[in-house]
């Protein structure tokens, strides 16, 4: 009996190679695109809600946020130093750079003070992954709001009784669709937030910006 041996050739292991090749530069881009969504919504979620358990923390020691003034200027110097006083104590960093007003947690997340003078509230810019690029509003960056008086509360968050929320004045009405919100976020990426918000912080597939 003679026993005879298969193998591939050299070129058929080229071309499955070629094809694998292919398929994984296919896939991984989008694997990596699903799973930093994923990461991006937790950490909104995350953010948002800790937030929420800080300014009501904040006011059970301080009192009502309805009696605490605005930051005068300097600002966003003044800013900054406001959200160590009254919002940091419970809510924690896990270090921070206070000659470029930010603060930074231990998820990599980091809370950037951007307003000048004539801000109505007290605008942050929340970079989902820290000092890592894009750097760019709607992208990595989500913008959320402190505002201290109740037309500026009404305005952006559609209700007196809410201290901290998210950017887009005129968008808090309940017949605002969420085409119109999708609109408002490609043409002024800080109005995303709202976007993100109305969508459990998802970033949908029709979401206006890939990162």
């Amino acid at each position: 009996m003679i026993s005879k041996k298969f193998a591939f050739t050299l070129a058929e292991v080229l071309i499955t190679m070629t094809i694998i090749g292919v398929v994984a530069a296919m896939t991984i881009p989008t694997l990596h695109y699903q799973r930093t969504k994923r990461e991006y919504t937790a950490k909104l979620k995350n953010f948002y809600s800790r937030m929420d358990n800080a300014i009501l923390d904040m006011e059970l020691e301080k009192g009502s946020f309805r009696d605490m003034m605005k930051p005068s200027s300097p600002r966003p110097r003044n800013d900054y130093n406001w959200y160590m006083t009254n919002v940091d104590p419970y809510i924690g960093h896990q270090f921070v750079d206070s000659d470029n007003n930010t603060v930074y947690y231990k998820d990599g997340s980091r809370l950037m003070f951007i307003c000048g003078d004539g801000c109505g509230c007290l605008d942050v810019n929340y970079d989902l992954n820290g000092d890592k690029s894009p750097n760019r509003t709607g992208y990595d960056i989500q913008r959320f709001l402190y505002c201290f008086d109740d037309t500026n509360r009404t305005n952006y968050f559609g209700s007196k009784d809410t201290f901290f929320g998210t950017y887009g004045a005129g968008h808090t009405n309940s017949a605002t669709s969420r085409q119109q919100m999708i609109s408002q976020c490609r043409q002024h990426p800080e109005y995303c937030t709202r976007l993100l918000q109305a969508d459990q912080w998802e970033f949908k597939d029709d979401y206006p910006f890939k990162f």
